[in-house]
């Protein structure tokens, strides 16, 4: 299959000076002194695009994915490498790239169609087809500098994917758009992707690339740290992600030898604070994660102390998976099981909780505590809100929080 996109050894080099008058000084130095230090916004990235195929870039912010975009539509020039690319271009750079912000929405369709090289008959044909996908009305009129950003979006993208692209390339440009507008895109783009058009799409929504794109590339601090099929680039990236959080935030500070752990909770709270000595979540691998995959087997390790002034046939295990804003989705205790933990000969307790994960990829937050169920209503010794922060992904789109296995039986009936 011909390529549509090569790139071989591409760099991007900026020279940082610490002042202005050290660029003069290295101009005029006659022993060729340098007085600035090189910054690799790129540095020896090699990929090819297949004619037809879509590519989901990932990465985080600074990591050198609009400075890629910006060599390969020909906005900046490469240090070093070579840039092969194969077609007529349409690119959504950040809002207002190639926009004229006194000319109005009309005029400037048709100067973004002088640009891609079509004349004024050829934009006439497509004109209608650009303002029913932009649906911003009367606006289409007035200077797009009095436009909101959704609005901009809407006319960029519109103009883009209506101009027969055979390559399109999106810079996180949808995420200004609302719901109803992205799913309109995806579908146009899915079309585009039938029709044969090579598609670069960058974003931070992982779920978005993973149903999207054939192949996802991921930068980091302007090297290409992994190319490859979607779903494996996605879930290494969201996995250091994911732990780069997790170890930035310092969360949990766990000396196994002796269960001595400390939380940086949310909050904390309980008549017997620090009774709860250590908590992991462990993966269907037996491995301890952050990190959860869609219908993955999970189990939630809980250690505690009880004193021996605790009635223990009303102490209770508990864990509680909250949403980021606060809302409980599944919650679990030994007390609701039937487990009597006065049978239980130490006071060192460990409690083991295993289930299927049927949560939609997002990120929580694990809730755990020791309870006194002796009345209706639990009274707390210990809880934790925040004992552990983790992700889920997945490899199709969940739709809802919460999506178990469900039967089905269809029946085909007479008329």
């Amino acid at each position: 299959m011909k390529n549509s996109i090569v790139v071989q050894e591409l760099s991007k080099v900026y020279k940082l000076y610490n002042n202005p008058q050290d660029r003069l000084k290295e101009s005029l130095s006659i022993s060729r002194k340098l007085y600035h230090s090189e910054f690799f916004a790129l540095k020896n990235i090699s990929f090819e695009v297949k004619k037809g195929e879509t590519l989901g870039i990932v990465g985080k912010n600074g990591s050198g994915k609009s400075t890629l975009l910006k060599i390969l539509t020909g906005v900046l020039s490469a240090s070093s490498g070579n840039v092969q690319v194969a077609g007529k271009v349409a690119a959504l750079l950040e809002l207002g790239a190639g926009f004229n912000m006194e000319y109005t929405g009309i005029e400037n369709i048709y100067l973004q169609g002088t640009i891609m090289g079509y004349s004024k008959s050829q934009m006439d044909e497509r004109i209608q087809g650009i303002l029913d996908f932009a649906d911003i009305g009367e606006y289409v009129y007035q200077p797009v500098k009095t436009y909101s950003s959704g609005m901009f979006a809407r006319l960029a993208f519109a103009v883009a994917i209506n101009v027969d692209p055979e390559i399109l390339i999106i810079d996180e440009a949808l995420a200004v758009g609302d719901m109803k507008f992205q799913a309109k895109c995806f579908n146009r783009m899915n079309e585009l992707k039938e029709s044969g058009a090579t598609i670069l799409f960058v974003g931070h929504d992982v779920s978005s690339i993973r149903t999207f794109c054939d192949k996802a590339l991921w930068i980091h601090q302007g090297e290409m740290r992994m190319f490859g099929e979607t779903l494996e680039v996605t879930a290494e990236y969201m996995k250091y992600m994911n732990d780069d959080e997790v170890n930035e935030r310092e969360i949990i500070n766990h000396r196994s030898e002796d269960f001595n752990t400390e939380f940086e909770a949310i909050n904390r709270w309980g008549s017997q604070q620090g009774i709860i000595k250590y908590v992991e979540i462990f993966n269907s691998k037996k491995e301890k994660t952050s990190l959860i995959k869609f219908g993955e087997k999970v189990c939630i390790k809980v250690i505690s102390e009880i004193p021996k002034n605790i009635d223990m046939k009303y102490c209770s295990v508990a864990f509680s998976i909250k949403n980021k804003v606060g809302t409980d989705l599944i919650v679990s205790t030994t007390y609701d099981h039937n487990h009597n933990l006065s049978k239980v000969k130490s006071n060192v307790i460990e409690v083991n909780f295993e289930f299927e994960n049927y949560l939609k990829d997002d990120e929580y937050i694990l809730v755990v505590a020791i309870e006194n169920r002796s009345n209706m209503q639990p009274e707390y010794y210990d809880y934790i809100e925040g004992a552990k922060y983790f992700r889920i992904i997945s490899d199709k789109k969940i739709f809802g929080y919460f999506h178990p296995p469900v039967s089905q039986s269809i029946s085909f009936l007479k008329e």
